[in-house]
């Protein structure tokens, strides 16, 4: 049986490569539950990230202002908006506004 409490605060922060302004902790590892990872992600002014597409995400936005485009496809989304998206779109999220967007990123299977 696997249990654990996990301070999201205490997870280290790191920009991963190809993203801009983009800040990501590793919530929840593949170590801890193999079915999913779970990600904490900040997007400032100005910053970009292009998604995986190795695996399928759940984005839900926690506050800010993002251009999603998806399939091609631009829309404007905000806090309490959930993106789901499998690894054969192409997509990327972008801060249209003037605050940090916060983001839950949940990943199957894990990234790591």
């Amino acid at each position: 049986m696997t249990q654990a409490i996990i301070r999201t605060a205490e997870q280290e922060e790191y920009s991963p490569a190809d993203n801009t302004l983009f800040f990501l902790r590793d919530v929840v590892t593949a170590k801890i539950n193999p079915q999913l990872s779970l990600h904490r992600g900040r997007i400032e002014p100005g910053g970009e990230i292009c998604c995986s597409r190795d695996q399928m995400e759940t984005i839900y936005i926690l506050s800010g202002d993002v251009l999603c485009t998806m399939g091609g496809q631009e829309t404007t989304l905000g806090a309490g908006h959930c993106i789901v998206v499998s690894p054969d779109v192409d997509r990327s999220l972008k801060n249209s506004g003037e605050q940090p967007v916060e983001l839950l990123i949940a990943v199957t299977p894990p990234r790591c």
